[in-house]
């Protein structure tokens, strides 16, 4: 995931990331975690298309730009999706925070589009699009990695039950998110480094996908783990009440 390479990392990507998407239907997860589906599926699509036409310049443009567009607009459902899951014993409190991040990432990607960010200096010899095109990535990729930090920070205070697999999909799109959000930001900042930074960028996005090969099961649907709070059983009672308090709170002001 994350882009077109000219060397050996997109095959290794291309190749785990099927794998990853054959596990998926095969286990049926894919109905469960289904715009993480249709993310890698865009993903490896773009990928493949791109290797076929990467002799050809500016149609190897084309499909980067346009893959990548349709991969930002995914990855927003999938934080949607992310929250979904981490809260979906708590469905008011699921639809406030999803409600609440479309808000945001709404504005946030204005501010992406307005340029306004640490890299809009573009360097001698760098073309703009191509400048501007990653400094919007990067913006969106940071906004997305700030929500789910968000949402982490709230199941560490929180004793949150979730599924395994759910747990899993958390904590491998902050890897993906940081390291996207930092790539790209230091491939505006020192050109003369993109094929390294590239490089750096396919190994995290092997190593995710890698995990959630491995790890993403249909038995990790059935089995439930709770992040926070865990150790402390009286403190788990307490934040368990407030956890359900405001749920229920939420669903008050819905009706009303």
């Amino acid at each position: 995931m994350g882009g077109l390479w000219l060397d050996w990392i997109p095959y290794l990507d291309l190749a785990v990331e099927i794998a990853l998407i054959i596990n998926l239907i095969r286990n049926g997860l894919y109905r469960v975690y289904g715009y993480f589906f249709a993310y890698l599926a865009a993903d490896s699509l773009e990928t493949v298309v791109g290797i076929l036409f990467q002799t050809r310049r500016r149609l190897y443009a084309e499909i980067y730009f346009t893959g990548q567009s349709v991969k930002m607009l995914l990855a927003v459902f999938v934080l949607l999706e992310l929250y979904q899951i981490a809260l979906e014993r708590h469905p008011a409190l699921a639809r406030f925070g999803r409600r609440t991040v479309s808000y945001v990432l709404a504005v946030a990607a204005l501010g992406a589009g307005l340029a306004i960010s640490l890299d809009r200096n573009i360097p001698p010899g760098r073309p703009p699009v191509l400048h501007r095109f990653n400094t919007f990535e990067r913006t969106m990729d940071l906004w997305m990695l700030l929500f789910l930090v968000i949402i982490c920070g709230f199941m560490v205070w929180f004793p949150v039950r979730l599924k395994r697999n759910g747990a899993l999909y958390i904590g491998g799109f902050i890897i993906y998110f940081l390291s996207r959000s930092a790539g790209l930001l230091f491939r505006n900042l020192t050109p003369q480094w993109m094929h390294p930074i590239d490089d750096a960028l396919g190994i995290a996005s092997i190593s995710c996908l890698i995990v959630w090969l491995c790890a993403l099961s249909r038995k990790g649907e059935e089995v439930t783990t709770v992040v926070g709070h865990r150790w402390r059983l009286e403190d788990t009672k307490r934040l368990t009440g407030q956890l359900e308090a405001i749920n229920t709170k939420l669903v008050r002001l819905s009706r009303r």
